[in-house]
Order: structure tokens, then sequence, then C-alpha cells
């Protein structure tokens, strides 16, 4: 099999702009049997629209060499205090379920097959793993690992005894990271195009990660790629960082193919167990609404999954955002950051049309915010890009979408934004299967390509 590889690289400076290093392509000859090879020893690892003007593509080029890693041995402990107790009993689970629980072994059955395929998962062990990533983003552990949750009342004080205000939630809205990371964009359920990412990119147990949401819908393994993701959450901690999208919202999941592929994979008898994937369904959505809605990388780079709003004055907005997020419309901002779009026609924050939520932003405000908050650069995905990461605003805005060949029409490339410890930027992009051999019967067939830079995806 043949690859070849374009690394495109962007020192970014405190004054935002870029030094281009563009180096040769490379070519590297392979024959292999399976697509993912991370977790098993091997060679040494690698270091919706938009008119198709708003953003330049890229050259197209497709993934490296495939890394390698070892999967470290997980050790999950129990919970047994009674707010576990209470977990237990809300979604049929019982405490000898949660000790018998082994993520490291959910982890290497999502692995082991070698290619994306659907893989059968017992309810328990799903509501299981929910209740351990609900509790990591309710209670996150500190630098020195113990919970940072508001401590109990103590016993007799009117606390204790009166019904007041709860705590402000200690779930974080905006996540603090440094570089070394690599930033990926929309997955929706393409597990054959996560297995890659790990594959191309390195081993989420050795590199970190930042995932800009929209893990589930469209694609046909959703539930293989939220399952993953959120046991490497629990598992590696400090590599995988996992933002919200708008796909994360329950109005949106109900409706495009999460919800329908819980009450199809989880049947009982010849019909579907509805009590089963709703619960399920359920859980999720709980564990939804306290995901981080935003990143900013070394201080310099921040990061979401929709857009920038006018309600972003500065960091500390981000931070305010009250968790648990049920509904996008409940917090103007947090709609925004999930939701807004760049557009080239735009002039300031416009209502978004085409979505009917939200705004669309032009050069001028991604100028204004990046001066505003002290940064370089924002990256975001929630939009297909022919190449897979595509510029805007005289790139200060990087669009990025990781899953290939997106809807049937499109060839679509996914990519990788990688940052080095230096904030230079490189890109590995992965084709879709089969895309010269469509590339040609198009071109056959008229020469004309009616594929779209971008595109919006709900």
């Amino acid at each position: 099999m043949r690859s070849h590889t374009t690394h495109t690289h962007y020192s970014i400076t405190t004054q935002g702009t870029y030094h281009l290093l563009l180096q040769n392509n490379e070519c590297f000859e392979s024959e292999s049997t399976t697509i993912f090879h991370c977790f098993t020893p091997s060679t040494t690892p690698s270091a919706n629209a938009p008119s198709p003007a708003t953003q330049t593509p890229p050259p197209p080029a497709a993934p490296s060499t495939i890394p390698s890693a070892t999967l470290p041995t997980a050790k999950p402990t129990a919970d047994t205090n009674k707010e576990g107790a209470s977990d237990f009993n809300q979604w049929n689970i019982t405490e000898a379920d949660e000790k018998g629980f082994k993520l490291s072994q959910l982890i290497k059955k999502l692995l082991k097959q070698g290619t994306a395929k659907a893989v059968p998962f017992e309810q328990k062990d799903v509501h299981i793993l929910l209740n351990r990533v609900f509790k990591y983003y309710t209670c996150p552990p500190d630098k020195k690992g113990s919970s940072t949750g508001p401590p109990p009342p103590p016993p007799g004080s009117a606390s204790a005894t009166t019904s007041v205000t709860p705590p402000k939630s200690p779930a974080q809205p905006l996540l603090e990271l440094q570089a070394p990371i690599n930033i990926c964009g929309d997955t929706h359920g393409q597990y054959n195009d996560l297995l890659r990412i790990f594959n191309s990119c390195g081993a989420p147990t050795k590199n970190q990660y930042l995932f800009l949401g929209d893990y589930i819908d469209r694609g046909r393994h959703s539930l293989e790629v939220i399952i993953l993701l959120f046991a490497l959450k629990l598992a590696v901690p400090k590599k995988v960082h996992l933002l919200r999208g708008n796909h994360e919202l329950k109005a949106i999941n109900k409706n495009y193919g999460f919800y329908g592929e819980l009450k199809t994979r989880f049947r009982c008898g010849a019909g579907t167990n509805t009590g089963v994937a709703e619960r399920l369904y359920a859980h999720f959505n709980q564990v939804f609404s306290y995901m981080p809605l935003a990143a900013i990388v070394s201080k310099r780079i921040l990061c979401m999954h929709g857009g920038i709003s006018p309600h972003l004055r500065t960091l500390d907005d981000i931070r305010g955002i009250g968790l648990p997020l049920e509904t996008a419309k409940s917090n103007p901002l947090a709609c925004d950051l999930l939701w807004a779009d760049p557009e080239k026609t735009a002039n300031g924050f416009e209502p978004n049309k085409i979505r009917a939520i939200s705004h669309i932003f032009g050069k001028k405000e991604v100028d204004d915010l990046c001066k505003r908050l002290d940064i370089d650069l924002i990256v975001r995905a929630h939009q297909v890009v022919e190449y897979g990461y595509a510029f805007f605003a005289d790139r200060r805005l990087i669009t990025v979408f990781s899953a290939s060949r997106y809807q049937d029409e499109l060839h679509n490339y996914a990519a990788v934004v990688i940052v080095n410890r230096m904030l230079e930027l490189s890109f590995v992009q992965l084709k879709p299967e089969e895309f010269e051999k469509r590339r040609e019967e198009q071109d056959k067939a008229g020469g004309a390509n009616q594929e779209q830079v971008t595109a919006n995806t709900n």
C-alpha cells in the first residue's frame, strides 16, 4: 500500500504571523493486512456552509507511517460511597458489577479486531463506564490526584439540614492544555477513521490528543467511537481530551442516528428493548452535558467545536459557563461555541440563516478576538472541508474535519492538526477509501468536480 505525506509547518509567533516551511513529500511502501497497529510493537513512532470561496483548501496528501505503543494496564477503582450507590440504583448496576468491570479489557476488545467492526457491548458495562466518566467530569482530580469537588458540610450545620442553593459544579467548561498536542475534528461514528488517526499520528497512550466534538451520529459506529474515547479518557486522562460538539446535544442526537443506533444495538428478543435504549440514551446525554466546551493550548491557540461569539470578551466568560448545559440556547456564548461558522461575506456577527441558530462571523471578528485575548490562532471543526483542513482570516483560523468521505457524494479527506512544542503546525491527511478511483470516474464523466470546499453539518 502506497501512502504520501505532506508536512506543512507554520511557526506561530506572538504577533500571530506564520513562517511557512514546506518539506518534500515522503513516500512509503508497506504491506499490511490490518489497519490498526498502534497498540502492538512495531516500528518506531513518527514524531454548515460558507461558500467554496470561504476557506482556501490546501493541496491533498495522505497519512504517514504507522506508529506503535503499548497499552498501559488500567487500574479501575470502585466507588462505594452513597453517591456511587445511588448511581448503581439509578442505572440498575450492582456494586459487584462495578468491581468486576475491567477498563483495560474494554479498550483491548475495541482494538483487537484490527479493523472497524461492530463490537458487542453489555449494557451494564456501558453504564459503569459512563458512571466513571460522569464522576471524572463532575469531580475532576487536581494535580495531586484527589477530587476537587466541594467538601461536604459538617454534620449539624445549617447547610447540612436545610435546603440551600447547591454549590457550582467543579466541571470545567475551559480546558487549559500544553503543546505538543494533536487536534482532531468531527469523527461522526467513523470508527475506522479514528483508528487510522491513531495509526498515523501516534498512540493516545504516548501522544496528547484534543478532540473537538461530534463523535456520534451520521456514521455506523457511534458507539465504538464514543466508548473508546471515553475509555481512553479514563485510562490516560492527561493524554486524551474531549470537547463537546453540537451533536452531543440531546435535541440533535435524538434525530441524526445515535438514538436509533442504541435502539438497534440493544434489542430484546424479536423487538427493541426500548427501556434499555432509553436508559442508555439518557445516561450518555447526562455525561455530555458536563463536557468542556473549549480549550486553550499553551495560552496561544483557542479551540472549540463551532466558532467564536459576540459574547466572548475574555476567557473568563467561557470559564463562567455553568455546567451541566442541557440545551445550547440556554447560554448564548455556549451556543456559539457549539454552532457558529466563519463566512467570508459576513459583516460582523450575523444570524446564521442556514443553521437557523447561532451566528456567522468574518475575518474582522477573528482578528479582533485574537487581539483581545492575546492569542495567535483559533482551531475549530463543525464543517466538512474537502482536504480535511482549511484556512480562514489570513490563516488566523483553521477548520479541521476528521471523518473522511463524510457523505456519499463527497470524497473529502480526514485531517489532524499537529502542534509541536514550538507551536509549529503540521497536518496529517487521510484519504477516503477509493478516493483516486472515484476521482478518475468523475473526470471521465465530464471533468466537473462538484464537491464543496465546506459544507454545513447539522
